[in-house]
């Protein structure tokens, strides 16, 4: 575990062997969320939340119960206890709100220790853990240390893992996803495979909107990975990228001409390492600016709210490249300058040495993870896919899903199946949450994918649900199979499904029901296994809320 602390830092370290990942296991308890909601409703409630004496003092119990059984174990000899000693203290973050901070050190003090944020967010509590090795995680003295601490000390006091109310995003170290072609196609597969950010790995929600969640979303990835292939972001087309392109956040393209020549199908962007950085940087940013932006979540939240200002909307999205950062920039949510001891000249060319130590491509797709297992397997399956990717590169945007119909058709969908009637509820209804959400600023009936992904699914026949099923996890199967592929680990490859099958939502499972189906198919086979032991996968997802009252929006038969 030492050695990965000798470049893990190092922005000009890409290999796998050096990355880091970046950690936000949430939890939560039934009274932390109705604080929230009770809160929120009233003038000046939401900072006064922050402040609440019970968020506070469950916030410092969760710290001090760490590390008093942290030094149990240690003084017990467990294994995995592999650090020296732990510290607690307490301060404020970047939006001044009072954290808890845990360091374990090494037994050599000269190295760089481990340190766990355990800070507030609406309705949970959510810990702040990065940069970590990613080396780290396939040993398992590690994994037991954060079952033990990180899992389980919230849930021995009352806390647990719930879907609606915490997300549990991970983010890998960008310079990892800034060589060869990976970024983009790495956008272009999740483009391709919605099911990961609506029934698989997370659910449709606007915090961690998909790539394709609506036509115009999905034609902007398109036009931007289209670019890329074209060239249109390599400087020498693009013009060479400096560090004042980074700090006003303009300058990154695409150029007006492409020229295919510039891009080699098996290694992304040719020329100099530096010649594909500013190529890759460039996409990133362009990502971000035209891609993520459109038709993001929350695009009626007025500007002046915290969290939802036009710069930082366009993150609530399946993936998110805010993080992906030069040394002397802004930080994307609090301001303060990232690394300004490092910052460059104005006109330093941009390469991987002026990356912020914590650039980072976020996965939000993310539930919450009932234990460190689940979390660990979930993120290694992004790291082993992207593996995968680096050894197939090239990835298209597929044109055309039944998935669609739920999604950019999801409208049409409805009027296919003379659903007009709850078409026009939903419209007016929509109207009314867009001006109640803008404080009166939007006037549109626009509604949001996520209700007409639900209303289009009850409303298709059992064929067509069937299809979409078939087309969801045979998408998953392919991803857990591919990046099985790239695992080293003993018996990684005896059953790939093993730690992922219960991420594949139960409806998916119930829609695969039909007469006649071949029993050897091998999705059938998945289901056949599922069904087996239901209540041992079931066990396996968190809840939907610790909150009685409410209902998954899948529970919620009034589309029908």
């Amino acid at each position: 575990m030492t050695e990965a602390l000798a470049c893990f830092r190092d922005p000009q370290a890409t290999g796998f062997e050096a990355a880091w990942v970046g950690m936000e296991p949430t939890f939560q308890s039934r009274k932390s969320v109705a604080k929230w909601h009770t809160m929120a409703e009233q003038p000046g409630g939401e900072d006064a939340y922050f402040l609440d004496r019970y968020m506070l003092e469950t916030q410092k119990r969760i710290a001090k119960a760490i590390k008093q059984k942290y030094d149990k174990h240690r003084a017990a000899g467990r294994s995995y206890c592999m650090f020296d000693s732990v510290e607690r203290d307490d301060d404020l973050d970047q939006w001044q709100v009072r954290r808890q901070g845990l360091v374990f050190r090494w037994p050599d003090e000269t190295l760089e220790p481990f340190e766990v944020r355990v800070a507030l967010d609406p309705e949970t509590f959510e810990y702040s853990i990065k940069p970590v090795p990613l080396v780290w995680f396939y040993d398992d003295r590690f994994v037991a240390f954060l079952q033990h601490f990180i899992w389980m000390v919230p849930q021995k006091l009352g806390l647990s893992c719930s879907i609606a109310h915490g997300g549990g995003q991970f983010s890998l170290s960008a310079k990892t996803f800034l060589t060869g072609s990976l970024l983009a196609d790495d956008i272009a597969y999740k483009a391709s495979h919605p099911e990961l950010a609506t029934w698989i790995m997370d659910w449709p929600n606007p915090d961690d909107r998909a790539f394709r969640a609506t036509k115009r979303r999905l034609s902007a990835f398109q036009s931007v990975v289209a670019a890329y292939w074209d060239g249109r972001f390599h400087p020498r087309l693009n013009g060479t990228l400096t560090a004042e392109n980074a700090y006003l956040d303009r300058g990154f393209g695409p150029a007006s001409r492409r020229d295919a020549s510039l891009m080699d199908p098996q290694s992304g962007p040719t020329g100099t390492s530096r010649e594909s950085f500013q190529t890759n940087f460039a996409f990133g940013r362009t990502v971000r600016l035209a891609a993520q932006s459109v038709d993001p979540g929350y695009w009626q939240s007025p500007p002046n709210e915290v969290g939802y200002k036009p710069e930082q909307v366009m993150r609530y999205s399946e993936g998110n490249l805010n993080r992906l950062q030069i040394a002397g920039e802004l930080h994307v949510k609090s301001g303060k300058v990232l690394d300004a001891a490092r910052g460059p000249e104005l006109e330093c060319p941009l390469d991987f040495a002026l990356l912020t130590t914590e650039a980072s491509w976020e996965n939000r797709a993310q539930m919450c993870r009932t234990s460190a297992r689940d979390f660990v397997e979930a993120l290694l399956l992004d790291a082993h896919h992207a593996r995968y990717l680096q050894a197939h590169p090239r990835v298209s945007i597929t044109a055309s899903l039944q998935q669609d119909q739920i999604l950019g058709d999801a409208e049409a969908t409805l009027t296919r199946y003379g659903a007009n009637a709850v078409l026009d509820r939903l419209h007016a209804e929509a109207r009314l949450a867009n001006l109640e959400a803008s404080e009166g600023r939007i006037r549109s009936d626009r509604i949001e994918p996520e209700p007409l992904f639900w209303a289009a699914w009850y409303v298709l026949p059992p064929g067509e649900r069937h299809a979409i099923a078939r087309e969801a996890v045979g998408g998953f199967m392919e991803r857990v199979h591919e990046a099985a592929s790239m695992d080293a680990r003993p018996n990684a490859r005896s059953d790939p499904m093993e730690w992922h099958r219960h991420r594949i939502h139960p409806l998916l499972w119930k829609a695969l029901e039909a007469p006649g189906t071949d029993p050897n198919d091998p999705i059938q086979r998945q289901r056949s296994v599922w069904l087996a032991r239901r209540r041992h996968y079931l066990a396996r997802r968190p809840v939907w809320s610790q909150l009685k009252n409410h209902c998954a929006p899948w529970q919620t038969r009034q589309d029908r």
